[in-house]
C-alpha cells in the first residue's frame, strides 16, 4: 500500500485536486467542509500493480484545511494546524502541499515547524516526497518568476532547518531536503483556475484538468521509481507506523505551541537565561533558609517565641521581593538588549513576569515551611529529650517490676526465657507511649520527577528514552560508558571516501574526549553529593536542582558543544549521576530519621536494658 496525502490551507482547493485526479466524491464547498482526515482505499489494476512494487491500494487522503478561521479563538493557537502537518507529512510516501496562487508565505510556517518536530523526533524513519502545488495561478509559464519565487521559498526553508538544527544540537550544515524529499526543479506546480469566470454560470477550464493530469502521471511516475528502492508497507505495518508517529506527536509538547522555529529558538534562548535567573534565586533563598535553620538551632527552646517567627517572616518576605525584582529588571534588560528576533517573543513576556511572580510565592512558601520546621525541631527535640526521660523511667520500672516477678517466680529461667519475656514487656510498653514519627519520603521518585521536569521540553525522542529507561536504582552500581548512539555522526558525512581515515581518526577522537569529560563532570558531582551525604542533614530538593544544573551547564561548555554528543547522551548521563546521587541521598534521609525518631531512639536502649536485665537476675 501506497500513502498520498494533501494538505494546504483551508478553501485551497484540496478536495476538489483529489476528485479530480482520481475520480473521487470528497465534499466540496465554500468555508470548512473538510473536519478531520478522510482515508479511501483505491484499488490498482492488477497488470499495473507490478510496475508498483506489488502495491495492490493506494490510500489517498483529504485533510482538514490549516488556519481555520473556526479554530482560531486566540492569536497564538497553532497547536492543532502544527500536529495535523506533523502527522500528515510523517504517515505518506508523498504529500501535495496545496497551495493558493503563488504565494508560499501561509505554509512555510507550517512546514518549519514539522520539520523541527522530525527533528526533535529523531527516528521519525523515511524521508516523506513534498509536491508543492500552485493553484488558481494566472501566468502558469511565467518560469523565471516562478522560479525566482520557488528558490526564495527554499532558501527561507534551508535557513529555518539550519536554526531549528542549531536548537537542537544537530548538524549546522541541515538543509531542508536533509528531512524532506524535495527538488526545486521538478516538485513545483502550476495550476489555473477551476473556472473561467464566477461560477456556477461560468465554464471549466480545461486547462486545470490538464495540469492535474500532468501532475497525475507525474506521481505515478515518481511512486514506480520509489517501489525499485522500497517495499511498499502493508496494512498492519502502516497501523503500527500511524501508532508509533502518533505517540511521537502526542509528547512534542513544545516545539507545536510556536508560529515558527525563528519563534522557537528565540523563546529558547530566553528559557535558558530565564533559568540561570531563576536557579539565582532558588540559591539565595536556600543559603537564606539555611543561615537560619542554624540559628535557630543555636537559641534556646524558651527564646522561640512568636516574636521570632514574626521577625523571620518580615526578613523572608523582604528576601523574596528583592530577588524577584531581580528577575523583573533581568527580564527587562533582555527586551532591551537588542537579542535576535526579540519582536517575535514580545507577547511572552508578560508569561515569564508572571512565571518570576508563582516562582517567588513558591519559594515564600517553601522558606517559611523551612523556619517553621527547623523551630518545631527544635522543639521537639527539647521535648523528645524530655519524653524521653519520662519513657526511660517507665520503661526502668517496668523492668524492675519484670525483675521482681521472675526473682519471686518459684522455677529458675534459663536466657531464652529471660529473653522473652523482656521482649513482651518491652512491646507492651512501647504500645502504650504515644509517638508521632517522623514522616519517611521516597527520594527516588523525587528525584524522577525533578528529571522529568528537567527533560519536559526536549521532545518525544527524549520523552521515549526516559519512559524506556530503567528504574534510577539501577543505574547506582553502574559505571558510565559510551556507546555509539552517543556521538552524533552526521557532523563527518561530508567526508569524501578518500579522506575516510580522518573521518574514523575524528571521530575515535571525539569519543575519548567526551568520555575523559564526562567521568571527570560524574566524579564533580559525587563530591557534591557525598558533601552534601557527610554534612548529616536531611535531604531538601535543592540538592538535585543543583546536580541538574551542573550537568546541564557542563553540557553548553564550548568543548563539549564541539564533541556533537546526542539528545541520548544527554539523558544516560542525567541517569547515571542522579542513579548515584538518589541512592546517597535516600541512604542520608534514613539516618536523619533514625538519629530524630523518637521511637527509634528508644530502639537503640533495648540491648542496654536487656543486657542490664540479664546481669541484675
Amino acid at each position: 500500500m501506497l500513502v498520498l496525502m494533501v494538505l494546504g490551507v483551508q478553501s485551497t482547493g484540496k478536495s476538489t485536486l483529489l476528485n479530480t485526479m482520481f475520480g473521487l466524491q470528497f465534499a466540496v464547498s465554500c468555508g470548512r467542509c473538510t473536519r478531520g482526515a478522510f482515508m479511501l482505499l483505491i484499488k490498482v489494476a492488477e497488470d499495473f500493480q507490478p510496475e508498483l512494487g506489488g502495491c495492490d491500494f493506494i490510500l489517498v487522503t483529504d485533510t482538514e484545511g490549516l488556519k481555520a478561521p473556526e479554530l482560531a479563538k486566540l492569536e497564538d493557537s497553532y497547536q492543532h494546524d502544527n500536529e495535523l502537518a506533523t502527522l500528515v507529512i510523517g504517515l505518506s510516501d508523498i504529500t501535495i502541499v496545496n497551495m493558493a496562487m503563488e504565494n508560499a508565505t501561509e505554509m512555510k510556517d507550517v512546514l518549519q515547524i514539522v520539520v523541527h518536530a522530525f527533528l526533535r523526533m529523531e527516528k521519525i524513519g523515511k524521508k516523506t516526497n513534498c509536491q508543492f502545488v500552485h493553484q488558481n495561478v494566472s501566468d502558469v509559464s511565467a518560469h523565471e518568476q516562478n522560479m525566482r519565487d520557488r528558490k526564495h521559498l527554499l532558501e527561507q526553508l534551508n535557513e529555518m532547518t539550519k536554526a531549528a538544527a542549531n536548537m537542537e544540537k544537530k548538524c549546522k550544515e541541515m538543509k531542508f531536503s536533509d528531512i524532506m524529499d524535495y527538488d526545486l526543479e521538478k516538485h513545483n506546480w502550476y495550476i489555473p483556475a477551476l473556472w473561467h469566470g464566477v461560477p456556477p454560470m461560468a465554464p471549466v477550464n480545461l486547462g486545470y484538468s490538464q495540469k492535474v493530469y500532468e501532475l497525475k502521471k507525474y506521481l505515478f511516475e515518481f511512486l514506480k521509481d520509489c517501489s525499485q528502492e522500497r517495499t511498499p508497507n502493508d496494512i498492519p505495518q502502516f497501523l503500527e507506523w500511524v501508532r508509533s508517529l502518533w505517540n511521537a506527536v502526542k509528547h512534542e509538547n513544545f516545539i507545536f505551541s510556536f508560529r515558527n522555529s525563528l519563534v522557537a529558538e528565540a523563546y529558547n534562548q530566553l528559557s535558558v537565561k530565564y533559568a540561570e535567573w531563576e536557579w539565582g534565586f532558588r540559591k539565595e533563598i536556600h543559603f537564606w533558609v539555611s543561615e537560619k535553620e542554624t540559628f535557630i538551632q543555636n537559641q534556646p527552646p524558651d527564646k522561640l517565641d512568636t516574636s521570632v517567627s514574626i521577625r523571620l517572616k518580615s526578613e523572608a518576605q523582604e528576601k523574596l521581593r528583592q530577588e524577584a525584582e531581580k528577575i523583573l529588571n533581568h527580564l527587562q534588560q533582555y527586551f532591551e538588549s537588542g537579542a535576535a528576533n526579540l519582536h517575535l517573543i514580545e507577547k511572552y513576556k508578560e508569561d515569564f513576569r508572571r512565571s518570576a511572580n508563582s516562582l517567588r510565592n513558591e519559594l515564600e512558601s517553601y522558606s517559611f515551611s523551612k523556619w517553621q520546621e527547623a523551630i518545631h525541631i527544635k522543639k521537639g527535640q527539647h521535648k523528645t529529650d524530655s519524653v524521653l526521660s519520662e519513657y526511660k523511667r517507665k520503661i526502668e520500672e517496668k523492668v524492675d517490676g519484670l525483675l521482681n516477678h521472675c526473682r519471686k517466680s518459684n522455677c529458675k529461667l534459663n536466657n531464652d526465657e529471660l529473653e522473652k519475656e523482656f521482649e513482651n514487656m518491652w512491646t507492651e510498653t512501647l504500645s502504650e507511649l504515644s509517638f508521632i514519627p517522623l514522616q519517611r519520603r521516597n527520594i527516588f521518585e523525587d528525584v524522577e520527577f525533578q528529571l522529568r521536569r528537567d527533560l519536559a521540553d526536549r521532545g518525544s525522542a527524549v520523552w521515549k528514552m526516559l519512559q524506556d529507561a530503567k528504574s534510577l536504582c539501577a543505574y547506582e552500581t553502574q559505571n558510565f560508558k559510551m556507546k555509539k548512539e552517543y556521538l552524533d555522526l552526521k557532523v563527518f558525512r561530508g567526508y569524501k571516501p578518500s579522506i575516510s581515515g580522518l573521518k574514523e581518526f575524528l571521530t575515535q577522537e571525539c569519543w575519548h574526549k567526551t568520555e575523559a569529560l564526562a567521568k571527570s563532570l560524574i566524579d564533580e558531582c559525587n563530591s557534591y553529593t557525598d558533601g552534601k551525604v557527610n554534612g548529616k542533614a536531611d535531604y531538601d530538593e535543592t540538592y538535585c536542582r543543583e546536580l541538574l544544573r551542573m550537568i546541564n551547564e557542563w553540557l553548553q561548555q564550548a568543548d563539549v558543544q564541539n564533541l556533537h554528543t546526542t539528545a541520548c547522551f544527554a539523558v544516560d548521563l542525567k541517569l547515571h549521576v542522579l542513579g548515584d546521587a538518589a541512592c546517597a541521598f535516600q541512604t542520608m534521609h534514613e539516618e536523619f530519621i533514625k538519629e530524630n525518631d523518637p521511637l527509634q531512639r528508644l530502639g537503640k536502649l533495648n540491648p542496654q536494658y536487656l543486657s542490664t536485665f540479664k546481669a541484675l537476675y
